[in-house]
């Protein structure tokens, strides 16, 4: 048994892997396995959740500041939570930090927090948002339809019966705020 393990190991340090048709799979897969997982629920709390979990993974993937700070504070601006999927990031660790989410964070407090995300339902108040945060280093997302438009970083997109996100790079670089070579690559669309 040795000798066959050895075998399998030594063929495996001369072999490539493709790296972006593995990290797509496993995109693929992980939309999968959330997708099943709320299969029970309704339509719109299964992207709700969906959203939220992106939330979560660009905040592992995006570098935030305060990286000294022991806490990513993620806002929701106005009502929309994504019927509470948000609230489900609570406590959970993303590049050694805690999240904690903060429900109806009024305009003027936004620079105080990691990131800040504004739903459908609130996207008149996004040129106001993109406005009090300036070039702040505060990574701006949202699901609204006409969100890079109006500045923000991250743009969540539902169409063909998932989920995808565009990522306004010339923004990002505005707040001096660095997202992972991996995340551009799975992006929909990047605005350069």
């Amino acid at each position: 048994m040795t000798y066959q393990k050895r075998s399998f190991v030594g063929r495996m340090r001369g072999a490539r892997w493709p790296v972006l048709p593995l990290l797509r799979l496993g995109m693929w897969v992980l939309t999968s396995l959330l997708s099943s997982i709320v299969a029970a629920q309704p339509a719109g709390q299964t992207v709700d959740r969906i959203k939220a979990a992106y939330v979560f993974n660009f905040a592992k993937f995006v570098e935030l500041p305060g990286s000294d700070d022991k806490f990513i504070r993620v806002c929701v601006l106005g009502k929309d939570d994504l019927n509470g999927a948000m609230l489900s990031l609570n406590r959970r660790m993303a590049q050694g930090r805690e999240i904690q989410v903060r429900k109806e964070v009024p305009l003027d407090q936004a620079k105080d927090c990691s990131m800040v995300f504004v739903g459908e339902s609130e996207a008149r108040i996004l040129p106001a948002v993109v406005r009090q945060l300036g070039s702040a280093s505060v990574l701006l997302i949202s699901d609204a339809r006409q969100a890079m438009d109006h500045g923000a970083h991250l743009s969540m997109v539902f169409s063909d019966d998932r989920v995808e996100f565009d990522v306004n790079l010339l923004q990002l670089q505005k707040s001096s705020i660095k997202a992972s070579s991996q995340m551009l690559k799975l992006a929909r669309v990047v605005v350069r």
